[in-house]
């Protein structure tokens, strides 16, 4: 384990801020990160082998890294220093964050690998999160090691299904608390019931103790963030800019993806100078419905990076 700097505040994951449920979370630390102008955020990390490389990943729309990442983390940190941090206003500290953009949330995750000392981190986003690991790199460039986007693009182009936060919306309109538990608490039975009848569609299991823990992790956010970053990601476009990134970068394609749709994440790959390109035949929930598919072509990706 690195050790903290006194702006670091390390807190283990069943410690005072563990979210009330009858779940247990996996074996993972968490710890809030104090960085020195953004607001106060939430990270779990793996400590990886001795002098392995760093990698910071980054979440989805509508998740935390807990929710996107908690089927991963373990595995990665077999081979990785890993470290998965919530964005403003999402999972942990989310509520009362300031309002999310997506350059805002690139800066703070530069904040946090100056914090943690990390050395130029492989960044993997995934969905939305690719979005801000392209911002990062543009930014920030000089902090980085290289980037995987998983499951992203460079234009959303008012393409994402926004039907998920709908009730989240007539709650706020209705007048309730742009940080009511209630409605929180809702969403989080709502999302279960949802993947419950989803999952029995396909003669899957429902929710496990595991991911009804992460799914509890996400009723802390913000829940007005949800809309903010749906905005921001109807209005991203960096298509004008990404042939001059100068990040080494690797594209992951999710080539059953029906939510970004599987030829956007082959423009976003042809857009970015020497990105190495995989495949993955999954769709966009893949990285939680079924990460063991995911993780192999991740650890290539994150290896090759980290080698150049």
């Amino acid at each position: 384990m690195r050790p903290q700097s006194p702006k670091e505040v390390g807190i283990a994951a069943h410690g005072p801020e563990t979210t009330a449920s009858s779940s247990s979370p996996p074996p993972l630390h968490g710890r809030v990160v104090h960085c020195a102008t953004a607001a106060p955020t939430w990270a779990w990390e793996v400590p990886g082998p001795s002098g392995a490389p760093d990698v910071l990943l980054v979440h989805g729309w509508m998740a935390t890294s807990a929710l996107n990442w908690y089927g991963s983390l373990g595995p990665l940190g077999q081979s990785f220093h890993t470290v998965a941090p919530n964005l403003r206003g999402h999972g942990r500290l989310g509520r009362g964050a300031p309002r999310f953009n997506i350059e805002a949330s690139a800066d703070d995750l530069a904040e946090l690998i100056v914090a943690l000392a990390l050395h130029k981190p492989i960044v993997v986003g995934y969905s939305m999160g690719g979005a801000v690991a392209q911002v990062l790199a543009r930014r920030h460039r000089e902090l980085l090691g290289g980037i995987v986007l998983c499951a992203t693009a460079s234009s959303f182009a008012r393409r994402l299904e926004l039907r998920p936060v709908v009730r989240v919306v007539s709650r706020v309109a209705a007048g309730a608390s742009r940080r009511d538990p209630g409605a929180a608490e809702g969403l989080l039975k709502w999302q279960i019931a949802r993947h419950d009848r989803s999952a029995g569609s396909r003669g899957q299991s429902p929710v496990g103790k595991s991911m009804q823990w992460a799914l509890a992790e996400r009723s802390e956010s913000d829940l007005a963030t949800f809309i903010e970053a749906g905005a921001a990601l109807n209005a991203y476009d960096s298509t004008s800019w990404l042939p001059d990134l100068e990040v080494p970068a690797a594209v992951i394609i999710t080539a059953r993806d029906q939510t970004v749709a599987p030829w956007r994440q082959e423009a976003l790959a042809a857009l970015i100078p020497g990105a190495r390109r995989y495949v993955v035949d999954a769709g966009h929930d893949v990285v939680v419905a079924a990460p063991d598919v995911l993780l192999p072509v991740l650890v290539d990706a994150c290896r090759e990076l980290a080698q150049r």
